[in-house]
Formats: structure tokens, sequence, C-alpha cells
């Protein structure tokens, strides 16, 4: 592989990447700006991240069928595309029904992209750097996903929540420009599965205890992380605190924790096995929860990288489990897992919003923290036998 079409891979993947996740949960720092524009309930308002995470759930069981048939590089581009149009028209939204629902046709064309820029990463890297390169795609997802939150909140403090979408369009439809001129086109032959091979493999999938216990822990982590950083966004702006939506989208430079977290968590998971990592992961992650109780921004803060910290680990435990787990049909098990996981972003989203009409900030947390509970009392019970070609404990 010669270095510049090395170095067009890499620009062409981090760009995909950087796009696929930009507007993914881009509305959590405009919340309270949209809570007041609309005059509704907090929940009310965070279904503007509730419907973008279900449509991915929806979706993500069966979006590496698309990338197969369409091929990587023009599943990609027209991704972004089509996620940046909805953004451009959520300006011109005259209500909140009108602007979730466009919020959940961005969602539904969000995993074809991560199906298609995995595959490619696997696909067109040498076998001995296709780790770089996944862990390069995923890099840019967490940047992706952390300046996203940043233009929406700056955007909104220039202007409104209109200008916080208009600048999150257009900043897509340059990723898609970036990839539609650097990446190039697939060369290898994307390994095929018929599609309806893959169907008939989920409820397989869904018979197996393990992997089953498995799909619920993605669920509860995204469904405490996604809980934390929705509705702490209204603890803060709140008295006495009364941080800015530009304030708050600073809050979510804890997500890029996982940048540095990505290249240890492998060991830890060698080291210690899926069960033992998650185990002290939702530890550290409740612990975080806990301490963002705390009166004081400088302990709120740090508290967020905790929570961010445990996530990031249980993520990437839960997904080693279900890929060593899973003895067929590895791709239809990461599409229900991914369905799971995003399942539960879409329910942190809002199902917290009731617990913090009632009780506030400490309602929300003590929520966070029964999941993890469950989640934590799951992995203990479930995972303490073996799974294939692997000791968990």
């Amino acid at each position: 592989m010669s270095a510049d079409l090395l170095l067009r891979r890499q620009i062409g993947l981090c760009a995909a990447g950087f796009g696929a996740m930009l507007n993914l949960y881009a509305c959590q720092p405009i919340l309270p700006d949209l809570q007041r524009a609309f005059g509704v309930s907090p929940a009310r308002a965070a279904l503007t991240v509730t419907a973008t995470a279900a449509a991915v759930a929806l979706v993500a069981p069966v979006a590496g069928a698309v990338s197969d048939a369409f091929g990587r590089k023009p599943t990609i581009v027209a991704a972004l595309v089509l996620v940046a149009v909805p953004s451009l028209a959520c300006t011109l939204a005259p209500n909140l029904d009108i602007l979730v629902g466009l919020r959940f046709l961005q969602g539904l064309f969000m995993p074809a992209a991560f199906a298609a820029c995995l595959a490619y990463a696997s696909e067109e890297w040498p076998a001995a750097l296709r780790g770089r390169a996944t862990t390069l795609y995923v890099t840019a997802n967490i940047v992706g996903g952390f300046l996203g939150r940043v233009i929406g909140g700056v955007a909104a403090e220039w202007g409104d929540w209109h200008l916080a979408f208009l600048a999150l369009g257009l900043v897509n439809l340059l990723a898609a420009l970036v990839v539609a001129a650097l990446l190039p086109r697939s060369t290898a032959a994307p390994a095929t599965t018929p599609f309806g091979t893959a169907l008939a493999a989920m409820p397989r999938h869904l018979g197996n205890p393990a992997l089953l216990s498995a799909f619920t822990v993605g669920f509860a982590v995204l469904f405490c992380l996604v809980g934390v950083f929705t509705y702490v966004n209204y603890h803060l702006a709140a008295p006495p605190f009364g941080l800015s939506a530009a304030d708050l989208s600073w809050l979510f430079g804890t997500y890029l924790v996982g940048v540095a977290i990505l290249p240890l968590s492998g060991r830890w998971i060698d080291r210690l096995g899926p069960r033992r990592t998650i185990l002290l992961s939702l530890a550290g992650s409740a612990l975080g929860a806990g301490l963002a109780l705390a009166p004081s921004l400088w302990v709120i803060a740090p508290a967020l990288v905790l929570v961010c910290f445990g996530a990031f680990v249980c993520q990437a435990a839960a997904t080693a489990f279900v890929g060593r787990s899973a003895s067929h049909h590895r791709s239809a098990a990461a599409g229900l897992y991914l369905g799971f996981y995003y399942a539960g972003g879409a329910a942190g989203a809002f199902l917290p919003g009731f617990a913090f009409a009632r009780l506030g900030w400490p309602g929300c947390v003590a929520l966070v923290l029964v999941v993890e509970a469950a989640a934590a009392l799951l992995v203990w019970s479930a995972w303490r036998e073996p799974a294939p070609d692997l000791r968990l404990a």
C-alpha cells in the first residue's frame, strides 16, 4: 500500500467516522433552549435525542446488508448526505413534533454509515493494520460526537437552536464531500451473507442466554451514559450553576477520555476477562454518577469523566464478549448488540425525565444507579460460566 493511498484512506475514514456520529447526540446541550422555545417538559424536549437513537436501534441489526448491496464508499457518502438533509430541514421545523420526526429520519440513515465504515476498515487495510484502522474510526466517532455537541451549543449561543441545526447540517455535508473526494473505492469484495440467512440467525442469537445477557448489558450501559449526559444539562442550566448552551457543550469534552481509554481497554479485557472488567467499570461509573450530585462544578466535571470511563470500557468488554460468544453469524450478533445498545440510548434520553420531573437531578441519578446495579447483577450471575474459547472468571 503506497503512502499516498494510505493517507487518503485514513483521512477519508476519519471524515466518515466524524460525520457518522456528529448529529446523534448533538441536541443534548441545547435541550434547555428547546424546552423554553416550545414550552414543554424536559422529557418532551429530550425526545429530540430519543427519536434519533431509537431509529438507529431499529435499523442497526440490518445495516450491514445495505453496504454489502451498494458498496462501502457509496453507502457512506449517501448516508452522510441523507443525515445532513433532515438537519438542514430542522431549521424550518414549526413545532416540536416535526422536529422530533426529522431527528428520527436522521437516525434511520446513520447505521448504514457505521456498518460500512467498520467493514471498510476491516477489508481495505492489511491484516496487521486492521486493529489500528478500526481504532482510528472509533476515535473519529468519539471526536465527532464531542464536536457535534460543541458545534450545536456554540451555534445556539451565537444565534438560537435554528442556527445549531444549520451548522450541524453544513458540517455533515462537508464531511460527505471529504469522503467523496478522498476515500478510495473498495478494492476487496465484501464477504456477503444472504439477507434472509442473517435474519434467520437472529432468533437463535436471542435464544442464547450468554448473548442475550450481553445485549441487555449493552442496553444498560448506554441507558446510563445518555441518561446522565442528557439531564445533567437541565441540572447545570438551572441555578446555582446557570450554564449557557455553549458552556454545557464543553462539558462533553469528558467524552474525549475515550480516545485515551480505547488502546488500554483491550489489554484490561485480555488480562481480567470481560466479566471482571465490566464489573469494575460499572463500579467506577456508579461512583462517578454519585459524585455528580456534588454542589460544585469542580467535582461534577471529573465525575462525568469517571462516568465516561466506565461506560467506554463496559462497551469494549461487552462487544468483546459478543464477538467471542457467537459461534455463527457474528455480524448478525453484532447488529443485534448495536440494536439493543442504541435502544438503551433512546430509553436513557427519555425515561429518566420522569424521575427528573418528580425528584430532580438526584432522582435521575438514583435511576441510573439502579440500572447499573441490575447490569452488574446480571453480569455476575450470567457471565460466570465461560463462553466458547474464553475464560470469564
